[in-house]
């Protein structure tokens, strides 16, 4: 069976403190009921790839206008146990945007600081077992909230390709300022 194509959307809202959306997923869907993730779903013929698919759902599942976001990066590809390939987009979302759930796809929308994110002491694996199948998962916890899975994975994708770009940084800052 071919793998599944699907794009989410990373909702980071430029505020004075960033944080990011997530939804927890409605008890009456299909796919992943109760779970928490990101606005996003399967490429459809009408999208033009994984990047649309992710922007379309969001408004969808949030009432989040594509007008309200700048695509700031593709992470890498994430391939979950359900057989989808997720392409995962970070969006800097403009923080007078407006998100209101749709009650029929999400039973929640919350949001948690970003830097509560970055922070790779607040991550913690268990291993999960799926049709006779063990997996070691990745977890985040805040308040009271169980972001794991996919979700957490893409989570960490995040916070490496933010460790890269300070690293990158503070090179280049260190070889153009020079040292004292």
């Amino acid at each position: 069976m071919a793998a599944r194509r699907a794009g989410v959307l990373i909702p980071v809202v430029g505020a004075a403190e960033p944080y990011v959306y997530f939804t927890e997923r409605s008890a009456s869907l299909r796919h992943h009921p109760g779970q928490i993730s990101f606005p996003g779903g399967s490429v459809e013929a009408r999208d033009a790839g994984p990047q649309a698919a992710a922007l379309r759902e969001a408004q969808e599942e949030i009432d989040l206008d594509p007008a309200h976001v700048q695509i700031l990066g593709e992470l890498p590809e994430y391939r979950t146990v359900t057989g989808f390939v997720v392409s995962p987009f970070v969006g800097w979302v403009d923080p007078g945007a407006r998100v209101t759930p749709d009650d029929a796809e999400v039973a929640r929308l919350f949001a948690v600081p970003l830097a509560h994110i970055v922070d790779l002491d607040n991550y913690h694996r268990y291993e999960i077992e799926r049709n006779g199948r063990h997996y070691e998962v990745q977890a985040l916890d805040y308040a009271g909230d169980h972001i794991w899975g996919a979700t957490a994975g893409m989570m960490l994708g995040l916070v490496q390709r933010l460790a890269h770009a300070e690293g990158r940084m503070a090179t280049a800052a260190g070889t153009t300022c020079g040292a004292d």
